[in-house]
């Protein structure tokens, strides 16, 4: 039997894609996009990727039946070289007295030559002559072979229930219903899931090996118990997970693969067979198949040692028939799977390469009279309900012939819609509804019926109310129910109109974000409740569209986002970024089946989903005729959905508007090419990024800007767009020492690597938030307040006690598409910047959708105004009850105002005075330090700080006692870089190749970390400082001394002049001490586009953790991200301020906009500091910049904790900003860059604390800024800054 099958197998390799020329899609009443761009009908300019594709096609044809042409070409050419070289040896020596020896040389080289290329060849055809010699073609490496006796796809939801409410039941759980099935109701007995049997696995290191051992016991090795699903190389075998971007982890010559190619044989016993099956099967003729919902990247399937089919796609199912080789009993499946095959060539997707069957497997009985093979449903915005569906030829009851057909059997379909309710995500619990249409009874009369009717006062799906029903179609043979099949759909409908694209005929805005299935542990098998997880974070942070990138998703992801309510983009299974160039394959027709059935067969199966906005191609693929086809086959499939493809247009990139999309869906431009993209006079489609704003670490800078535009109303056709990506892909893994970190390419012994590029996500591997989660959620908040009274200086002003009423308007967008705003409940609560503590609260409506007051009058009677306080007033918009998503009082809006209180009556004055005047301060010289002193009348003089003659840095401050310093302060302009810091061109320090590289390309393509290395500004190592002079003068009232030094920052290796600083310290005899400070770049880094930082860096006490600030938090925020950080008064501390969660350590922890922070012992004593000029950025942590430049790893960070070890506290006058446009690009803006063209001055103030101070009321005294109040003549009274 296996023999015959294996013969037969190459007449049943016709495409499981093709469809017939007649099917063209749903009933003509069934809603369609009518949209048509001007440029879709020819290819968009320039062709020049083409143009060099047909070349290249032709040249360097990559499926298999053209390597005798290679070889036979490559050869004429050699020889004809050999006879060519030696005429022209002939010619040029014939005379010489080294003839000889020269011609015997070169014929030496030019037969080697060919010698080389013959045994190269016979190398990289090896398999394939194996494969004949083995009588097992080589299907892996062949593209014209997309499967063999793999069955048509159908939608997953073909479940072959045999009543209509179990199938109801089963509509409304998210996992697909089986025998296994935890709830009764919900149960089919036609699907055995066999996920739980007993499976073992044997990994060979060839796919020849593992053939054989399917036909030959005596080969094989020993099995080992394996996890179904699951990737083998995360269960203790010998194979590593691999991770790269764009290079393929193994030599690229499509369609060909190593010889070195680790294949697994999975075996598992079926046993015996359940007793309705066998009866089914071997007395009523039904039919058995096996799905594979998963596997990567290609499988042979055995069953009893019979050949049953081969597959390739690696995320998609394969189902094949076993009917013919299923015994009773003692059933022995075996699935061959390969590694890497030449669809490897099309799945390089910037994940982590594994191996294994990492979705489930089933096996499937069809009764004879089942005869629905699969069905289309689509429901529209009008309440049309259009079905198709498909059933198999009439089947004669009394035969005992399978395919014996009988026209007199009467066959009729039933289609009926429930208004039922899934009341939780995985469908634990349901309530019925009503049945709110059901069809006459459809004649089956052929093999396909469509039906199309008008349903009645039906609730539209969108996002924002993802209201689904159950549909269920009945067959009926002979009037008995014979099969059912059900499935949740929304009504809905997509159209492009005016360059916008519309759900339900609303513009909608695309908050969306890019998704890989990824688990730290399990690596591509994604359980239910982590894709349950996923979603519910995404639409808790305000998201509402998710890119499947860059592959069709577990099945199961789809109900999921049906149910809560997410657009979904989905993404065919399609990615040759690591060809040069990049459409090579998708232009070559030896490979139309590779690229076509991956598009179509994820139509076919996804269809049925209301949450499919948009069809996708696949990535990074060019362009060409094979994906030409593949839309075009799409659009016949499908005509309710946009097709987008990023790719082609260019050789290395996509240029987002190519014939193939109907959006201009680009990836990764900056905000004005993004504006410019969708202002464009010669286009007419919308323009949503497939990617953008690159979330590689410590990143998500400029993210305000994108949404600015996203927002703006006068860029219609600009709709938003997918951030790249939500999950970091780390690994999980535990050190030497036991310590649990997360790991990235090369981890695992994979040579071949990119590194950390896998961890750009938004969130950990384990789905903690990121500090750039707050931004994004804060940007694309549904709901816009704005300032309707009097808004200066970036100010809402009140009046108080005076002739108008103390309220605030504010002027209301309601951004959602769908919803008003009666589903949320609105606050308030007003807070000042010297305590953590709320002054008043309250509660506002929304009046008429568009505006709201509020009333202040009460807060300001119970509140005194107190002069130089800054007071905040903010507003939260919260779930007003429960959803299914998030709990009630979950906050969906915030806001930020700052206030300015008019008062008729003058402001309670501050007190800010430190100690009394009584004291006095001393000087003395103990040989190597300055040593200042506190004297007063009565008391021993105590040591106030100690400043080094010969480097001129203060080493010692005291306060009550203790040395408050662990090191000197020093001037700061170093960082440990960030990824986006790393990303651009890259050159090894020293080689002098700048001005070279620099000349060719431009400076501004380096990285900033490279262009730092070279002029000295190196964490690793970082610059030193020569003083040049210092000296120390004393007021004549003592109260104050000043140490002044002058020195130069030099690069540590080199030691060249990077700056000339100065930096003066002023000690005051209350304690005080000012810090004043000027450093001027020099011409070593006049040539950067931006310094990392000027600041200042100084090591605190350990006992002084407990942190006290006025800034943006409460998280981690940057100059170019801090629109989602309000202002402040936060508590927090070095272990909590810092933020160690990035899986490469990187530059984190730091707050922008402070006034003010404070450090305190256990007492409450110790020391606040502050700015005399612009707010400053700061941050404190327990590892120094230089340790986490160093690290690699969170693990390599030793654990600290709070109180125990030295405080790195950064204060920085100008910081610049992450970047996040790209992570191999430098793209920080202009805006958030340190100009190393200009000198910096500034200062800042150490003051000591008491336990009772009050930082905010302290620092007033020593702050310009916002001090003291204005007069205003027109309400006699006072403004507070």
């Amino acid at each position: 039997m296996s023999e015959r099958r294996i013969l037969n197998a190459r007449s049943i390799k016709t495409p499981d894609w093709e469809i017939d020329d007649s099917v063209t899609g749903l009933h003509p009443d069934a809603h369609r996009i009518d949209f048509s761009s001007r440029h879709s009908h020819k290819p968009t300019k320039p062709m020049y990727d083409l143009i060099v594709n047909d070349i290249l096609t032709v040249l360097l044809p990559t499926h298999r039946t053209s390597l005798n042409v290679k070889f036979i070409v490559l050869t004429i050419v050699l020889v004809y070289v050999i006879y060519v070289g030696a005429e022209w040896l002939d010619n040029v020596w014939k005379n010489s007295s080294q003839y000889s020896l020269a011609r015997t040389f070169a014929s030496i080289i030019l037969h080697g030559s060919a010698l080389a290329w013959t045994i190269y060849y016979f190398q990289v055809t090896e398999l394939i002559w194996n494969s004949v010699r083995h009588n097992q073609p080589t299907w892996w490496m062949d593209p014209t072979v997309a499967a063999v006796n793999r069955l048509p796809m159908h939608t997953t939801s073909l479940r072959l229930f045999a009543n209509e409410e179990n199938a109801r039941r089963a509509a409304c759980l998210v996992e697909l219903a089986t025998r296994e099935t935890k709830i009764q109701e919900a149960q089919t007995p036609n699907v055995w899931k066999l996920d739980d049997l007993q499976w073992t696995l044997e990994l060979h290191v060839t796919v020849q090996f593992a053939l054989d051992a399917v036909k030959d016991k005596n080969k094989h090795l020993n099995p080992r118990p394996v996890k179904i699903p699951g990737n083998w190389m995360l269960q203790g075998f010998y194979d590593k997970p691999i991770y790269t971007n764009i290079k393929y982890p193994f030599p690229c010559r499509p369609p060909l693969v190593p010889l070195l190619n680790p294949t697994g044989r999975y075996c598992v016993t079926l046993g015996t067979l359940p007793l309705d099956w066998e009866q089914a099967i071997f007395q009523q003729h039904a039919s058995v198949t096996l799905m594979l919902h998963g596997i990567e990247s290609a499988a042979y399937v055995y069953l009893n040692d019979g050949f049953i089919g081969f597959t390739k796609d690696s995320r998609l199912p394969a189902e094949f028939d076993l009917t013919p080789i299923i015994q009773p009993s003692n059933n022995v499946l075996e699935i061959v799977v390969v590694r890497w095959s030449d669809g490897s060539y099309v799945e390089d997707q910037d994940h982590w390469w594994m191996a294994g069957i990492h979705r489930s497997v089933e096996l499937i009985l069809r009764p004879r009279l089942a005869s629905i093979m699969d069905y289309q449903v689509q429901a529209d915005a009008n309440g049309r309900l259009t079905c198709r569906v498909e059933c198999r030829e009439n089947v004669d009851v009394e035969s005992t012939d399978n395919l014996s057909s009988s026209p007199d059997i009467k066959r009729k379909l039933l289609v009926s819609l429930y208004d039922d309710a899934q009341t939780t995500a995985m469908g634990a619990e349901w309530v019925k509804g009503k049945c709110v249409f059901q069809s006459e009874e459809l004649v089956v009369s052929g093999n396909v019926v469509t039906f199309s009717s008008v349903v009645n006062n039906i609730q539209l799906w969108t996002a924002e109310t993802p209201h689904l029903y159950t549909m269920t179609i009945q067959l009926l043979v002979d009037g008995k129910v014979t099969q059912v099949e059900s499935c949740r759909i929304g009504f809905r409908s997509g159209s492009i109109e005016n360059g916008q694209y519309l759900v339900n005929g609303v513009a909608i805005t695309v908050c969306g974000i890019n998704r890989h299935e990824h688990d730290p542990d399990t690596g591509k098998v994604v359980s239910l409740e982590s894709m349950k997880r996923d979603i519910m974070l995404l639409k808790q942070n305000n998201f509402n569209a998710v890119r499947t990138s860059h592959y069709p998703n577990h099945p199961c992801f789809y109900r999921l986002c049906d149910f809560y309510g997410l657009y979904v983009c989905d993404e065919a299974n399609i990615e040759t970024h690591g060809l040069k160039p990049m459409g090579r394959l998708a232009h070559d027709p030896g490979w139309e089946s590779m690229f076509v059935s991956r598009v179509v067969r994820m139509v076919q199966r996804d269809r049925n989903h209301a949450c499919i906005m948009f069809w996708s191609l696949g990535n990074e693929a060019g362009r060409g005729r094979n994906l030409q086809k593949a839309r075009d086959i799409v659009k016949r499939l499908d005509q309710s959905r946009p097709v987008c493809y990023e790719s082609g247009g260019e050789f290395y990139w996509g240029a987002g508007n190519t014939e193939l999309t109907d959006l201009v869906c680009n990836m990764y431009p900056d905000v004005p090419l993004t504006i410019e993209l969708a202002t464009r006079n010669d286009e007419d489609r919308p323009v949503v990024l497939c990617e953008y704003s690159h979330a590689m670490g410590n990143s998500s800078g400029n993210l305000h800007l994108y949404w600015e535009a996203f927002w703006d109303p006068a860029i219609p056709r600009l709709q938003g767009g997918y951030i790249w990506d939500m999950v970091d892909q780390g690994l999980r893994k535990t050190s030497r020492a036991g310590v649990e970190y997360f790991g990235y390419g090369g981890d695992f012994g994979d040579t071949c690597n990119d590194l950390q590029f896998c961890c750009n996500g938004l969130f950990s591997p384990d789905r903690n938030p990121h500090p750039a989660v707050a931004e994004a959620k804060f940007l694309m908040q549904p709901v816009d307040f704005a300032p309707d009274c009097a808004y200066e200086m970036g100010a809402v002003k009140v009046m108080v006690n005076g002739r108008q009423e103390a309220q605030l308007r504010f002027r209301v967008t309601n951004r959602y598409s769908f919803l008003d705003l009666s589903h949320l409940v609105w606050s308030w609560y007003l807070k000042f910047d010297g305590s953590l503590t709320t002054l008043h609260a309250g509660t506002f409506n929304i009046l008429n959708g568009n505006s709201a007051n509020i009333r202040l009058d009460a807060a300001l009677r119970r509140i005194r105004l107190i002069q130089g306080q800054l007071y905040f007033l903010h507003i939260r918009g919260a779930l007003k009850s429960s959803c299914s998503w998030a709990d009630a009082g979950h906050v969906v809006v915030s806001h930020q105002f700052k206030v300015d209180f008019a008062a008729l009556t003058p402001a309670i004055k501050a007190d800010v005075s430190l100690n009394s005047l009584t004291e006095h301060l001393a000087i003395s010289n103990n040989g190597e330090c300055w040593v200042i002193k506190r004297v007063a009348p009565g008391r021993t003089n105590t040591p106030l700080a100690r400043v080094e003659q010969k480097s001129g840095r203060l080493c010692f401050l005291s306060h009550h006692g203790l040395n408050i310093l662990a090191d000197d302060l020093t001037i700061n302009t170093t960082r440990a870089s960030t990824d986006n810091d790393k990303g651009g061109f890259t050159i090894t320090p020293g080689l002098n190749a700048s001005n070279f590289f620099g000349w060719l390309r431009g400076y501004d393509n380096f990285s900033y970390a490279t262009r730092w290395k070279c002029c000295g500004l190196d964490q690793a190592a970082p610059p030193v400082t020569k003083c040049r002079t210092s000296f120390v003068s004393d007021s004549g009232d003592k109260q104050t001394i000043e140490t002044s030094t002058k020195f130069d920052i030099l690069s540590a290796d080199s030691k060249k002049l990077l700056f000339n600083a100065e930096t003066t310290y002023s000690f005051q005899s209350d304690g005080a001490v000012q810090v004043s400070c000027e450093v001027s770049p020099r011409a070593a880094v006049k040539w950067l586009s931006s310094l990392p930082r000027i600041g200042i860096n100084l090591q605190l006490n350990a006992s002084l953790y407990h942190i006290q600030y006025f800034g943006r938090g409460p998280d981690e925020n940057y100059p170019d991200r801090k629109s989602g950080s309000e202002l402040g008064v936060y508590e927090t501390s070095p272990a909590n301020m810092g933020y160690l969660q990035y899986v490469y350590p990187v530059e984190n922890g730091s707050r922008s906009d402070c006034e003010w922070i404070a450090f305190r012992r256990d007492d409450g004593t110790g020391l606040c500091i502050c700015t005399d000029g612009p707010t400053f950025s700061c941050s404190a942590l327990l590892h120094s910049a230089t340790e986490l430049e160093n690290a690699t790893h969170t693990c390599d960070l030793a654990e600290r904790k709070d109180g125990y070890h030295t405080i790195h506290v950064n204060l920085d006058h100008k910081l610049m900003g992450v970047g996040g446009d790209t992570s191999w690009y430098p793209v920080v803006y202009e805006q958030f860059r340190v100009k190393p063209s200009q000198d910096y001055k500034f200062r800042f103030w150490l003051l000591p604390l008491e336990p009772n101070d009050n930082p905010a009321m302290l620092t007033r005294r020593f702050r310009k800024i916002g001090n003291p109040p204005r007069a205003d003549s027109s309400t006699r009274g006072f403004y507070f800054n």
